[in-house]
């Protein structure tokens, strides 16, 4: 049974060598460019997983970099103080460097007490700005029923509130919880009953 394309050309036809080596060269630039194109978007791929891989280790190194350097600020974190149905957290910022630092600020992770879950709050201090040996103070009040603990985490500083290296240490302590009051408890001696009574040598016992 015949093809429709043999139909149409007889048997005896032969292909110019022009037109087959033409059709050859089609099939191989097609060839060709979609290995480029598989290749290109692999190439692509692994660009991308690497610029992204130097990102995130840029990112860490930075982060690495400020933990090692030198420290610009000393935090003394006081103890957290109650009062009444509050929590006061606060403690005091003291510029060590040789510079002026601007909008300088601390970061606080608190503890909910609900769920367990992590809040993380950024404290302004009463001054931002801390020319070198400058002091400041920094206070936050959170209810003691909504939070179990807090935890001082780093010292933001700059334009971008960028992480300042810091060394931190204990600040005031709690005052000491006062003694409840002495009470003195007399207890009344019972009363004789019947024929009962003490020896003494002015009333000593009889013997039957």
């Amino acid at each position: 049974m015949q093809t429709l394309s043999q139909l149409h050309q007889p048997d005896n036809e032969v292909i110019p060598e022009e037109e087959e080596e033409s059709r050859h060269t089609r099939r191989l630039g097609v060839g060709i460019l979609c290995a480029v194109l598989l290749t290109g978007s692999v190439l692509g791929g692994y660009l991308f997983l690497r610029k992204r891989h130097e990102r995130q280790v840029a990112a860490a190194a930075a982060l690495e970099q400020t933990r090692k350097a030198a420290p610009k600020v000393e935090v003394a974190v006081d103890d957290a103080m109650i009062d009444g149905k509050k929590s006061v957290l606060g403690g005091e910022i003291h510029n060590i460097s040789g510079e002026t630092l601007h909008n300088i600020a601390v970061e606080l992770q608190m503890r909910k007490r609900s769920g367990g879950g992590l809040e993380v709050r950024v404290v302004n201090p009463e001054t931002t700005d801390l020319p070198p040996d400058g002091r400041t103070r920094y206070r936050l009040e959170v209810a003691v029923q909504d939070y179990s603990s807090a935890t001082f985490s780093k010292v933001l500083g700059g334009d971008t509130r960028s992480a300042v290296a810091f060394k931190a240490f204990p600040g005031a302590a709690r005052p000491a919880m006062e003694a409840p009051a002495s009470k003195t408890v007399v207890v009344g001696r019972p009363a004789p009953k019947g024929e009962e009574f003490i020896n003494t040598e002015n009333n000593p016992g009889k013997i039957r």
